[in-house]
């Protein structure tokens, strides 16, 4: 029977001194705590104790937090430290994020997720997963509102936990710790025993079902979904969300195919479909978007919009008419000076 945890807030663990509880995840509880050697806050998870008394499981983690500390990308959650407390069980430290994950906007918030704001996420999910598998071959493995944060000073997104939920072990049942709502057909029958970026696809559209549609794809208890992922096909989001277009559906639709093969290539083109689709959406409107503004995300041109032929001819006039104007003051001067 899996020991119970006890709240440690008011602890300090190896120089860190928890302050309260974040929440509890997957694979642990997370607390906010203080650095007391660097003097700042940070994010300290307490690993749950079937983890920490797996030597497989604890191997494999050691080793993908070495991975993940190695990271640096503006939009993932940087890892600082991990170790053992006193008493035998494992922590991981990472940044601590000011601000809400996804899943707490969409239970508090939902008017804030627009299709304008989810693709401004999406392509800053689609680049810090394209620099991670690029740089490291490391995937996500548990892709879900909870793990997506946005930071309040600025509003910039921050993927958690990146790496972490790939690992197994022989306490785990080897198995991915994927969250059943979000979890890829493949992972649920074991037919992909590697993780992979088709998997991570599959995790984000049905994210992206959810926030866009304002219902996940698949319900039931934890058998259910699982077989459903499998078995059946979702109602398309257009028809939970007639004010999409058709467009928009589709790509969702590709991203929850059945066969990894049918999905997107990779997160490259999640991001261009994105912009793309964001640029769309600025002709049809110049509205400044959300409450909850993602603009730096705006995708930055490298040319200036080219003038119109209006534009053109009254710029023109206006420089012959300077011109003129100062002939004519110089001619007033020069006169000037001979008398």
């Amino acid at each position: 029977m899996a020991e119970e945890l006890i709240d440690l807030s008011g602890q300090n663990i190896n120089g860190y001194h928890l302050l309260r509880e974040l929440g509890l995840g997957n694979t642990g509880m997370v607390y906010l705590a203080r650095q007391e050697s660097m003097e700042r806050e940070v994010a300290f998870k307490r690993l749950l104790p079937e983890f920490s008394n797996d030597p497989e499981y604890i191997a494999n983690f050691m080793r993908e937090s070495r991975i993940a500390a190695r990271l640096d990308h503006r939009n993932i959650v940087q890892a600082l430290d991990v170790g053992y407390a006193p008493e035998g069980w494992l922590y991981f430290v990472m940044e601590y994020v000011p601000g809400h994950s996804l899943e707490e906007i969409r239970m508090e918030q939902p008017e804030l997720i627009s299709l304008e704001f989810l693709l401004r996420v999406s392509i800053q999910l689609a680049d810090a997963m394209q620099y991670a598998w690029t740089n490291f071959q490391m995937t996500h493995g548990d892709i879900k509102p909870a793990n997506l944060l946005i930071r309040d000073s600025d509003h910039t997104l921050k993927l958690a936990d990146l790496g972490l939920a790939n690992i197994g072990g022989t306490g785990s049942g080897g198995s991915i710790m994927a969250t059943p709502m979000y979890a890829a057909p493949e992972v649920i029958t074991g037919a992909n025993s590697t993780p992979s970026v088709k998997s991570d696809l599959y995790s984000f559209g049905v994210m992206f079902y959810e926030l866009a549609g304002g219902t996940a794809p698949f319900h039931g208890d934890i058998d259910t979904m699982l077989r459903s992922h499998v078995e059946k096909v979702p109602t398309p989001l257009i028809e939970m969300n007639p004010d999409l277009d058709r467009e928009v559906s589709d790509f969702v639709d590709r991203l929850l195919a059945k066969n990894p093969d049918e999905r997107p290539a990779d997160w490259i083109e999640v991001k261009e479909f994105a912009r793309r689709y964001l640029d769309k959406l600025r002709v049809r409107s110049n509205s400044s978007g959300p409450a909850l503004d993602l603009n730096h995300l705006k995708p930055e041109r490298d040319n200036p919009e080219p003038m119109s032929e209006g534009a053109r001819q009254v710029f023109a006039a206006i420089v012959t008419l300077a011109a003129a104007v100062a002939v004519g003051l110089l001619a007033v001067l020069a006169w000037l000076s001979l008398r």
